[in-house]
């Protein structure tokens, strides 16, 4: 192999090992789990799917869910994540 694109295959020699987040994060992260299993229940009814860019004999609305919820949603479910992320 010759050329620039060369380094694309070589290991990231400098990458630290992963190492588990503190007891803390998991914490948080287990919350914000909860918190939007919990959003979703009580939103997920009024939040429209918007299959816009997808071809019409597409069956990605089989496969994926994505849905729009409403702003006032978004911004409860944002301001929620914060307040448990600590941000």
């Amino acid at each position: 192999m010759t050329g620039p694109e060369r380094h694309l295959y070589l290991p990231d020699l400098d990458r630290q090992p992963p190492q588990r987040p503190s007891a803390d994060r998991v914490r948080r992260l287990r919350e914000l789990a909860e918190w939007h299993d919990e959003w979703v229940a009580t939103w997920a009814d009024r939040a429209g799917f918007q299959p816009a860019g997808r071809p019409a004999d597409s069956d990605y609305n089989l496969h994926h869910v994505d849905l729009d919820a409403p702003p006032e949603a978004q911004e409860e479910f944002y301001r929620r994540a914060r307040e448990i992320m600590g941000g």
